[in-house]
């Protein structure tokens, strides 16, 4: 019997893949890219409208089967409906990917507690929250693939980003511990790290300090798409990935400072 290749293992025809933070960024292209490989996908952001406009443009670039749900990660009922609301659809749950997170640079000092807590309640909490509502379900069905998202100023890097760094680290340890928890159970639980990537989210730093960051910091001369980053993503998620689990994925064009 032929040994399926690469390629056919980066597929997802008749799987139901859900992105958080899916509605512009990089969650947009990770929903996207699923789509592509033949996945249905669940596109949950708090912003609603924009999900629908992304849902609705993904669908018919890729004719593919896109939902939208409405979604505050830091909240666990949110997180639980979610789930409720793409079994209740589609039948199953075969990939979660938590990508949510946002932050504001700024020193540490400047920053105030309800900062912090807004900051860690989407970028970790809102993690922990999806993860656990979807691991029941992917337990049952006896396989399962999450991608979390760090960050690379995890690594303690980047001033200004104290807070979102901290809240991305707890992310990494997460990752490999619940990796442990549940490999039994056929799940596989990794997480990528982006650099700096171009969004509408970073669209202000990236504009101020470009040239800066490519001679200085990335050995590939450029900063990141959110294609770069889906990619990877889709990796971690796959077949070709299924001896993969509990690894924290670099995806940042060779940052020097990291």
């Amino acid at each position: 019997m032929r040994a399926q290749t690469t390629a056919e293992r980066i597929d997802f025809e008749g799987q139901v893949a859900v992105v958080t933070g899916a509605a512009q960024g990089i969650g947009r292209g990770v929903a996207e890219t699923f789509a592509g490989l033949g996945a249905d996908v669940v596109v949950a952001d708090v912003a609603v409208d924009a999900a629908t406009e992304t849902a609705a443009e993904i669908a018919s670039e890729y004719d593919a089967a896109v939902e939208v749900v409405e979604t505050d990660v830091t909240e666990y009922e949110d997180a639980r409906n979610l789930v409720a609301t793409t079994v209740s659809e589609f039948g199953r749950l075969d990939v979660l990917v938590n990508n949510a997170g946002l932050t504001e640079a700024k020193p540490f000092l400047e920053t105030e507690p309800d900062e912090w807590a807004f900051w860690v309640g989407v970028c970790f909490f809102g993690t922990m929250n999806c993860t656990h509502a979807a691991l029941p379900q992917m337990i049952d069905q006896g396989s399962g693939a999450i991608v979390n998202f760090a960050s690379d100023s995890y690594k303690g890097n980047d001033p200004g980003l104290a807070v979102y760094g901290a809240a991305k680290a707890a992310n990494v340890s997460l990752t490999k511990t619940v990796a442990h928890e549940v490999g039994k159970e056929g799940i596989r639980v990794n997480c990528v790290s982006p650099g700096t990537t171009e969004t509408p989210a970073t669209e202000d730093v990236v504009e101020r300090y470009r040239e800066r960051m490519i001679e200085h910091s990335y050995d590939l001369d450029r900063l990141g798409q959110p294609t770069d980053i889906a990619d990877a993503v889709a990796f971690l998620a796959s077949d070709a990935a299924d001896w993969i689990t509990g690894q924290t994925l670099s995806v940042n064009g060779g940052y020097v400072r990291g």
